[in-house]
């Protein structure tokens, strides 16, 4: 009896719940009392708007699509009970004016959206605007209802439509999903396309990163715009509504554009003076070292060394003004790019001479892994690190031994093993200082794995790891790698 009870009661909320509350809109759902979210057609982008009552009054989250605005507020009254009197935009298109005013006819003042965050609302209902700027493109803010913890995402959240990229800034689009997603909401109305739970925001976030992540390992190889778009393929996994929320060739030329010169490796905006943090070039990745592993592995030791990274991918980007931007070189890529399917030597005697200039001059370089390999040779690149690639052994665990303990890299790093290429370079005895060894598990073969030293007014220190995300990330490297940071910095105190 129990059960048919429960079955009951489960079918009863299923009808419920695809019962429209309105005939003159369809799509309209209670996500918490007094909270609603209703949705528009395909010829309105799959667009959403809200509205929460509050003591006296509703108050209107964004705006109506297909309806005339006196039907809508008769409808909105009818759910709440209370009338609408004000409204609050996450966004605004600029053929939106015609509605705002109407709203503002029919006796509704419009709230203001603020550049920092901000409380509406009345005490028994709180309500918050979170402004995230124009990562979309366009100014916009979500609106947090945060004791129904509902929240209408805004522009910043697409779950379903095709997210229009043109014109973002997708790096910070990224970042202002991750800080919606800390608000905690357990229902979440994107700006267009399903409702649902946090998960919104995350897949999106995902998304974006997958699309950045492909195209910047193509941008590593050389690849060209026309091959790069036929290349992209992004997984079902970041897909909701299959297969129109595929991103087409222009969303791929705006990546593309945003991680390949001249707007990288700054996009488009020179470092802050006003920010007494280092900043640092980090030149990654190429055909057998993929990016996606080495950029947060490189994140943790700049965030523990708190310097800001600017990550670069498109070879272009390593030029003497772009390195007078900065007080670090990092680089861990080799020497060739493919864009035809063969490899060509992409360092020109300019940038060879422009990286010589910045270090001796006075500037840090953390020279990491293959970064000697397939360079110039005898070129004043290579001369300046002090050493040269000639091949490495199988990938395999290995050891890596502290040579001197007492130098300021080597500091709390102990011996350790780990899974990656051992490399075997040979290195100028009598101008750098030998700080590592890696040696085979046999014994067999030993070789430098690390050395330092002070060319010019600057500091080098090249170290053989990272191949691997378990070497990149072991607690060792990691230790290794902040040390050398502060190092070449000069901030070993």
């Amino acid at each position: 009896m129990r059960l048919n009870c429960l079955s009951l009661w489960i079918s009863l909320v299923a009808v419920l719940s695809c019962t429209p509350l309105s005939a003159a809109l369809p799509h309209v759902e209670q996500l918490a009392p007094g909270v609603f979210a209703a949705g528009f057609a395909d010829r309105y982008g799959s667009a959403n708007c809200g509205w929460v009552a509050l003591a006296d009054e509703t108050l209107l989250i964004d705006l109506p699509h297909g309806i005339p605005i006196p039907e809508f507020l008769a409808e909105v009254e009818k759910t709440t009970g209370k009338p609408a009197r004000s409204f609050v935009l996450t966004h605004a298109e600029q053929a939106d004016a015609t509605m705002i005013g109407a709203l503002v006819q029919q006796g509704l003042r419009q709230l203001p959206s603020p550049n920092t965050r901000s409380s509406i609302g009345d005490a028994r209902v709180p309500i918050e605007i979170v402004p995230y700027g124009t990562i979309t493109g366009k100014a916009g803010a979500a609106v947090l209802i945060s004791r129904a913890r509902v929240l209408f995402a805004g522009p910043c959240s697409v779950n379903g439509p095709r997210v229009k990229l043109q014109g973002s800034d997708t790096a910070a689009w990224i970042s202002g999903l991750a800080e919606l997603h800390k608000l905690q909401a357990t229902r979440v109305v994107p700006g267009f396309g399903s409702w649902g739970d946090s998960a919104i925001l995350e897949r999106q976030r995902q998304f974006l990163i997958e699309l950045r992540r492909q195209v910047a390992y193509k941008i590593t190889m050389g690849l060209p715009p026309e091959k790069i778009e036929k290349e992209i393929f992004i997984a079902p996994a970041f897909s909701v509504w299959m297969p129109y929320d595929a991103p087409t060739p222009q969303d791929i030329r705006h990546v593309y554009s945003e991680l390949t010169v001249p707007a990288a490796p700054f996009n488009g905006k020179l470092p802050l003076r006003t920010d007494a943090r280092p900043h640092a070039l980090v030149l990654i990745g190429d055909r057998v070292h993929e990016p996606e592993h080495i950029e947060p592995a490189l994140r943790q030791v700049f965030d523990a060394a708190d310097v800001i990274p600017h990550f670069l991918f498109d070879v272009r980007g390593l030029t003497l003004e772009n390195l007078s931007q900065v007080k670090l070189l990092v680089i861990l890529r080799d020497g060739f790019i493919w864009p035809e399917g063969k490899g060509i030597m992409w360092m020109t005697p300019d940038q060879q001479d422009a990286v010589v200039r910045f270090v001796e001059g006075g500037g840090a370089f953390l020279n990491l892994h293959n970064s000697m390999g397939l360079y110039p040779d005898n070129g004043p690149y290579l001369k300046l690190i002090g050493g040269r690639y000639i091949g490495h052994g199988p990938l395999e665990r290995f050891r890596t031994e502290v040579v001197d303990a007492k130098h300021p890299i080597t500091r709390g790093v102990t011996d350790f093993f780990t899974a990656d290429e051992q490399h075997t370079p040979p290195y100028e005895t009598n101008r750098v200082h030998l700080l590592l060894r890696n040696r085979s598990d046999d014994g067999k073969v030993a070789a430098a794995a690390g050395w330092a030293y002070e060319p010019g007014r600057g500091r080098l220190c090249h170290l053989a790891n990272g191949h691997t995300r378990d070497s990149l990330n072991h607690p060792m490297f990691q230790q290794l790698m902040r040390n050398a940071v502060n190092w070449c910095l000069r901030r070993e105190n």
